[in-house]
């Protein structure tokens, strides 16, 4: 990987105030089947309209998924994030494999000064991580969502999110 390549790999949204990385929410495990649910948070997807349609913008997030795959991943993230404070892992998209937690994990840990924040659906993937390699490091905060708007947060997470309509019960504390 040229490093011209290594630095289109991160993304920057307008509404973040940090870097990110992006692959695309048709391939989303849980997100895929919620899309077609009335009243899942999925249904109606920000990541499945807009510019996320624009070729260029697909084409990037193959390749990105393909890298978040290969054997240099840790090591390339790692030199990219060194003079970031804060990073959001998944703009669109989410985790795809417990593998793929790992090495998130394992960049986390190698940027210790780095606030890592991986919000996702995919509580099962982060359970079954958990049961095999124990807590993230401090420093990589997971946090997972509710699937339904107005759903109280998924137990057994210390970080959750929930999405409700206005006038709604609140779980939680609304964020303004």
């Amino acid at each position: 990987m040229t490093m011209l390549n290594k630095k289109k790999i991160l993304t920057k949204t307008s509404k973040m105030p940090c870097k990110s990385i992006s692959l695309s929410a048709w391939l989303c495990r849980n997100g895929e089947k919620l899309s077609k649910v009335k009243g899942s948070v999925c249904n109606g997807c920000y990541a499945r309209k807009g510019f996320y349609h624009m070729p260029n913008v697909k084409a990037k997030q193959s390749l990105t998924l393909e890298f978040m795959q290969s054997k240099e991943f840790i090591t390339v993230m790692v030199e990219l994030l060194q003079k970031e404070k804060f990073f959001r892992w998944f703009d669109s998209g989410d985790l795809q494999s417990v593998a793929m937690l790992r090495a998130i994990v394992l960049t986390a840990e190698r940027t210790p000064e780095i606030k890592h924040w991986l919000p996702t659906r995919e509580a099962k993937l982060v359970k079954l991580y958990r049961k095999e390699y124990g807590q993230e490091p401090s420093n990589l905060v997971i946090r997972v969502s509710a699937t339904m708007i107005g759903d109280k947060p998924i137990s057994g997470h210390a970080n959750t999110s929930t999405v409700h309509r206005k006038g709604e019960t609140i779980h939680g504390k609304a964020c303004l």
